[in-house]
């Protein structure tokens, strides 16, 4: 009887971890929503202000003209976020065509996997005698997570392109454009592109922010990528 009565707290403790955990996505797929848009409305802001001669706002409403590239990296972080959401979309088209065991695998497990064998990579690498960084099983480690959030971008892209049977090239460029800050970030963060502007901006938010840019790295990593 001991051993039911455990099973039983067991199943209860997974169900409500299992609710809990789908209160979470629900709760970040909404506060996604609604910043990833005020971040898209606060990029065309920024990109206004960059046009306009600095004494014409400097000072007004609180605006400095000194912090416009921390206003510029905060904007586009938020506005992130709605790619992200774009991305997520495109995985649970996939996760649905394929079924969701094979899609925990694809997009839980295996991306999981990856960053942590990347977190012990010495160890793991004297263990298998795998040689970081061109043995193939490394170049799976580092690609496999990045090429699975293009794959979902690419078929969130081609849904709204092609809803039906007809191609909606500009409903495609629409979403495209809206997905332009997620692919800047995750091209420099993640895959490592050099954009010497924004990597100027993004610095100079870091230290500016000082103790608080932590809270700027966590966001990033969680949503986009990247160390």
């Amino acid at each position: 009887m001991p051993l039911r009565h455990a099973a039983q707290e067991g199943r209860r403790a997974w169900r409500n971890a299992r609710a809990l955990k789908k209160r979470f996505d629900a709760f970040v797929r909404e506060l996604a929503f609604w910043g990833g848009w005020a971040g898209i409305g606060l990029c065309l802001l920024c990109g206004l202000l960059w046009l306009l001669p600095e004494s014409s706002w400097d000072g007004v409403l609180g605006l400095r003209a000194g912090s416009l590239p921390v206003y510029t990296v905060l904007a586009l972080a938020l506005a992130a976020l709605a790619g992200w959401r774009f991305v997520n979309a495109g995985q649970d088209r996939i996760t649905r065509r394929v079924g969701r065991n094979v899609g925990r695998v694809a997009f839980v497990a295996l991306p999981l996997a990856c960053l942590a064998i990347g977190w012990f990579l010495e160890p793991v690498s004297r263990w298998t005698g795998f040689e970081p960084p061109s043995h193939p099983f490394w170049i799976v480690v580092r690609w496999y997570p990045p090429v699975a959030a293009l794959v979902c971008a690419a078929v969130f892209l081609a849904w709204k392109s092609r809803p039906r049977r007809n191609v909606l090239w500009d409903r495609g460029l629409w979403y495209a454009l809206l997905l332009l800050p997620y692919a800047l970030l995750f091209a420099t963060l993640e895959l490592g592109l050099h954009v010497d502007w924004f990597e100027a901006q993004h610095r100079e938010t870091v230290r500016s922010l000082g103790s608080h840019a932590i809270i700027l790295q966590l966001l990033l990593a969680y949503f986009v990528g990247g160390d």
